[in-house]
């Protein structure tokens, strides 16, 4: 059984309690290992780690050059195999990922060559200190190894509400997010910095995208989103509104503790929240991850997604247990994560200290 094994990145946790605004929907798919945690202000988060492992049936994972990883029988073997293959050749995981789509019925996947957005023909350079601001409005940062030239993953990170952008800026720092993708920090100026007006919401994400697109190098054809609490709920908000969606084009999401809005089409998440979020309804787990399920066209059956446990960054650090799952027969990865972690002052509502290395690894192993 291969495993991978991400590094912890400690960080400290805020105590404040966030808002939630109401919106609607949410889809779902694979998961992954990791590290990193959330800070900022009024959102509490950890760091950890998180670990795939092979399939438990079939053979798990395969060969690991450019071709991807062979993917074969296993429910979970084939996403979990090809995840654990993805750090030692390009285009592994997806072979992975598309074999637990199918029932682990499918073969390796080549990664999906980048789509230069318009911004890769200006050959813009980093720009002086690594980032572009606007106070209050925007935030883009960017790798040092930016040149302009090379098209860059794209990270879209709403915050929690009573959070400013900044938010999560700190978790992403010195991690993969930072050394590999563009990183773009959206804020919303509606009451209390919560996402409660959608439609002045969502006009800001995408001139803010289309802002990056059209000045620098982005692959278009890698967008990612995160989010937490009131951030999440305008994530998948913005998914139930399929000309939004498709504005965005993301190829992959992670909410953290979001409300249920139904999506308008497949999409892969790795949806992660606390088991007992006194911040939420009774509810507010199972109906978003139920949303998951149709818009993914998964079965009812799951398979436990192993991932490495961490200690809380809470009072008394107690160990984590991350509680994924991976759904049979989705068209697209699924993945739900119903932790244990006390985080954002003991209410299970922050970011779990297994999160962020678990976005990294889940969205670096898909095709």
């Amino acid at each position: 059984m291969t495993t991978i094994r991400s590094t912890f990145v400690a960080l400290a946790l805020a105590a404040a309690v966030g808002c939630s605004s109401s919106q609607s929907g949410g889809p779902g798919t694979g998961g992954a290992p990791g590290s990193g945690g959330l800070t900022g202000s009024g959102d509490s988060t950890g760091t950890g780690g998180m670990a795939t492992s092979g399939g438990t049936t079939g053979s798990s994972g395969g060969s690991t050059g450019t071709g991807g990883i062979q993917a074969s029988g296993g429910a979970s073997g084939g996403a979990q195999g090809g995840m654990a293959g993805a750090s030692t050749g390009s285009g592994g995981a997806a072979g992975g990922a598309a074999g637990h789509a199918s029932g682990g019925a499918g073969g390796g996947a080549m990664t999906a060559a980048p789509k230069p957005s318009p911004g890769c023909s200006k050959g813009t350079g980093r720009p002086a200190g690594g980032q572009v601001s606007v106070a209050n409005t925007s935030l883009y940062m960017f790798p040092t190894s930016y040149d302009g030239t090379k098209p860059f993953p794209l990270l879209i990170a709403l915050h929690a509400c009573g959070n400013p952008n900044t938010e999560f800026v700190s978790i992403t720092n010195n991690t993969s997010f930072a050394d590999n993708y563009v990183r773009s920090f959206p804020n919303t100026p509606d009451s209390g910095q919560c996402w409660s007006n959608y439609s002045g919401d969502v006009s800001r994400i995408l001139s803010q995208y289309d802002e990056v697109m059209n000045n620098y190098c982005i692959d278009e054809n890698r967008v990612f989103a995160i989010a937490h609490s009131s951030g999440s709920q305008m994530l998948v908000n913005i998914l139930s509104h399929k000309s939004d969606a498709q504005h965005l084009n993301l190829k992959a999401i992670s909410p953290v503790a979001a409300d249920p809005y139904k999506p308008a089409a497949p999409m892969p998440v790795l949806y992660i929240d606390g088991q007992h979020d006194n911040q939420r309804s009774a509810d507010s787990a199972t109906n978003p991850v139920a949303d998951f399920r149709a818009a993914n066209m998964c079965a009812s059956t799951s398979t436990t997604y192993d991932v490495m446990t961490c200690n809380s960054t809470d009072p008394g650090h107690p160990l984590v247990h991350p509680g994924c799952i991976i759904y049979d027969k989705c068209t697209v990865p699924t993945i739900w994560c119903s932790h244990d972690d006390p985080s954002y002052s003991g209410t299970e509502h922050g970011i779990p200290c297994f999160a962020i290395g678990a976005m990294i690894d889940f969205f670096a192993s898909l095709p």
